[in-house]
């Protein structure tokens, strides 16, 4: 008998640690000891989804000078993975056919700077309902990365190995 109830508290104790009921509750966050009066609140932009990947913060300072597509264009490797600003009309996308042999179509979409010069362009952003993607009457500043994409690009047996930057677009004043 003495043996079947060291058995059975052996037995409840294993299941208390196992299910977490043995184990401390947690500590509660220190309060400040001073009294707060007032807190400024800083509006948080809205309509901006996270992006789809970890992207690296900017070194150094919180805002990136402006930069045009042929600057980039010169020497892409100076800006990769880099966060800067580029003042343009926005946006355009085109549809073109596939390879032969393949069915539907491949969308391209372009961002157009102040100069109408145009790159490749990725948009994580969703702008504001009534804000177009493309505005080719006011120029705005769009932010985001600059990436590489390094690979084969074209249709089978005539595929190149080229190295593409492309502005990934996080937003847009």
């Amino acid at each position: 008998m003495r043996s079947s109830i060291i058995l059975l508290l052996t037995v409840a104790a294993v299941s208390f640690t196992l299910t977490g009921c043995a184990t401390p509750p947690a500590q509660a966050t220190p309060q400040p000891t001073a009294t707060v009066t007032a807190v400024r609140l800083t509006p948080q932009p809205t309509g901006t989804p996270a992006p789809l990947r970890p992207t690296p913060q900017p070194a150094g300072t919180a805002t990136a000078s402006l930069v045009t597509v042929s600057d980039i264009a010169k020497n892409p490797e100076t800006f990769r993975d880099q966060h800067v600003r580029m003042q343009g009309y926005g946006v355009i996308a085109a549809t073109v056919p596939l390879c032969p042999g393949y069915v539907g179509l491949d969308r391209r979409t372009m961002f157009v700077d102040a100069a109408r010069s145009q790159m490749v362009a990725q948009v994580t952003w969703t702008p504001p309902a009534n804000v177009r993607i493309y505005d080719p009457d006011h120029l705005r500043v769009f932010e985001g990365y600059i990436r590489i994409f390094s690979g084969e690009i074209g249709c089978p047996g005539a595929a190149k190995t080229e190295m593409v930057p492309y502005f990934e677009i996080l937003g847009a004043e």
